[in-house]
């Protein structure tokens, strides 16, 4: 749903949302996802490592575990040799 529709009908958007995610976007791209309330409590973490609440974070969730360290570079380059053996009738990544 553009932003422009999703500012004209947020209701429709809230209904939407009620059964699956809605992505937004702006000028074509991805911009925003509106999620029911139950969708974000199952994706947000109860707890944190320590026990104490933990806010949402995807990054904390998509980071390495603590310690380890990545050399982003060669890291990245690898796993898209992984993915390029394993699928091999994938079309090739573009990056822009």
């Amino acid at each position: 749903m553009s932003a422009r529709e999703f500012n004209q009908s947020v209701a429709k958007a809230q209904r939407i949302a009620d059964d699956e995610p809605v992505l937004v976007t702006r000028h074509g791209e991805p911009a925003y996802v509106l999620l029911s309330i139950a969708e974000y409590e199952r994706l947000r973490p109860a707890t944190s490592s320590d026990g104490g609440d933990a806010p949402y974070s995807l990054l904390k969730l998509l980071s390495p575990p603590e310690g380890v360290e990545f050399d982003d570079d060669d890291d990245f380059d690898e796993i898209l040799r992984d993915i390029r053996k394993n699928t091999p009738d994938r079309p090739p990544f573009e990056f822009d």
